[in-house]
């Protein structure tokens, strides 16, 4: 072959290279338009479209294929622990033959795998193009942040779904908009408004971090759950304290001047909250769980109850195999409740994919926040504050509520945000220092 057609077909590949990847970051930045038309077809249509899983499904090959032709044996290290993952509930397959547990348990995998591929994939591009990574990374973040914006706004104007259903069929409190997950979308609005409000602090007036921080407020009130309303106090109060990065664990004047407005504000969101759950007829209903079993139960909401149920199931009905690879979600079909899960990601990774499953998705978890956590008591850390804040916050949720380790909507943008430590290089400008230091 001639020296001029070897040369033509290489620049025909690059192109087609540099296509897929800018096919990649565009779909990963508007991945929950597509989670929202998924709800839309749900809630107007009454039939489940698929919009989303058809959308991540081929997203997460080309993520794949692309970290591979960089790094080819950092692919195989992720297809590895896919098909580690999925020893158990292939294994029990064979023995329940129930094909829809099967592949449910297939979707639950890619979604364990899926923030550790995103960051793979902006490892190996941080390596070929570092300016435009980051770019991409704080692009796809901010267009992540601007839809559920948008998503609020409709629930906010009544459209979508209702958070909780009161009395009559049409009758309903608080809104996640067009989003059926709600547990999801609470972990997803905590790390969004979480960059958002970190980036204005650093970078904008306290004006405009007061407005924005209102604006975080109203929209964990629109969705009136415990973990959003919350969620939005920490947020508005721990990230102006967490960018004190060296000074982070010594007593400043800041943290005096955030002590009193937290519990005011604090006090007034418990009222709320109260207010909402009588409003929706739970609070009779806390009131007499808390009498008959504690606090626990208010924390896990009766969890605890299919914790117990389902933890049996694993100890005494369940082979040394099963307790070591894991059975996938068929676990429900030896429980009391019929549960294939109890929505605390340590017990669910635990009784779907084994010892080995709960080690790899513990060990990842503990990485990431060990990494940040490190990274933020630096002066010349940039994005580590809101990175470690963001981790520690979903880390103590995926204990409470759940839905994080496993989440469809929140995988990739969670690794997109921990992408951003790949940046942190020491010398950095320490400019947000200072300014944060000011306010």
């Amino acid at each position: 072959m001639q020296t001029s057609q070897v040369t033509l077909l290489q620049r025909r590949d690059e192109k087609m290279i540099t296509l897929l990847h800018y096919i990649v970051v565009w779909m990963m930045a508007g991945y929950l338009i597509a989670d929202m038309l998924s709800g839309i077809s749900l809630i107007y249509l009454g039939i489940d479209l698929k919009v989303s899983l058809i959308y991540k499904t081929p997203l997460f090959g080309l993520l794949l294929l692309l970290v591979g032709r960089y790094n080819f044996k950092l692919m195989l290290a992720i297809l590895a622990v896919m098909v580690v993952l999925m020893v158990g509930p292939v294994w029990s397959y064979y023995s329940v033959l129930r094909l829809n547990l099967l592949f449910a348990d297939f979707a639950y995998v890619v979604k364990i795998i899926m923030p550790a591929t995103v960051l793979a994939y902006f490892y190996v591009m941080s390596k070929q193009a570092p300016e435009w990574t980051l770019k991409w990374a704080k692009r796809i973040l901010w267009c992540g942040f601007f839809v559920l914006l948008v998503n609020f706004m409709f629930g906010a104007l009544g459209f979508g779904k209702a958070t909780y259903k009161v009395g009559g069929e049409d009758e309903g409190a608080g809104s996640t908009g067009f989003m059926m997950a709600g547990n999801e979308l609470g972990a997803t609005y905590l790390l969004l408004f979480g960059y958002a409000l970190h980036n204005v602090w650093n970078n904008a007036s306290i004006r405009y971090f007061a407005l924005l921080a209102v604006i975080t407020v109203l929209c964990g009130v629109l969705v009136a759950t415990k973990t959003t309303m919350l969620a939005s106090l920490i947020l508005i109060f721990m990230i102006p304290i967490v960018n004190e990065r060296e000074y982070l664990f010594h007593f400043t004047w800041l943290k005096v001047k955030i002590l009193v407005p937290l519990t005011i504000s604090a006090i007034v969101v418990v009222i709320m909250i109260v207010d909402i759950l009588e409003s929706v007829g739970l609070w009779e209903r806390m009131v007499f769980f808390y009498e008959k079993r504690g606090l626990i139960m208010i924390l896990w909401s009766g969890r605890d109850q299919f914790i117990i149920d389902i933890m049996q199931a694993y100890i005494h009905q369940s082979s040394l195999f099963e307790q070591f690879w894991g059975q996938g979600s068929s676990i429900g079909l030896k429980n009391l409740y019929g549960k294939p899960g109890v929505e605390v990601d340590i017990v669910d990774s635990l009784v779907w994919f084994g010892f080995i499953g709960v080690f790899i998705c513990t060990a990842f978890y503990l990485l990431l926040f060990a990494t940040s956590a490190k990274l933020t008591t630096t002066k010349w850390s940039v994005y580590a504050p809101c990175v470690f804040l963001v981790n520690g916050l979903l880390t103590l949720l995926s204990v409470l509520s759940g839905h994080i380790w496993m989440s469809g909507t929140l995988g990739i943008v969670l690794g997109v945000l921990n992408s951003l430590m790949l940046f942190e290089v020491k010398g950095h400008s320490v400019t947000q220092t200072s300014l944060a230091q000011s306010k």
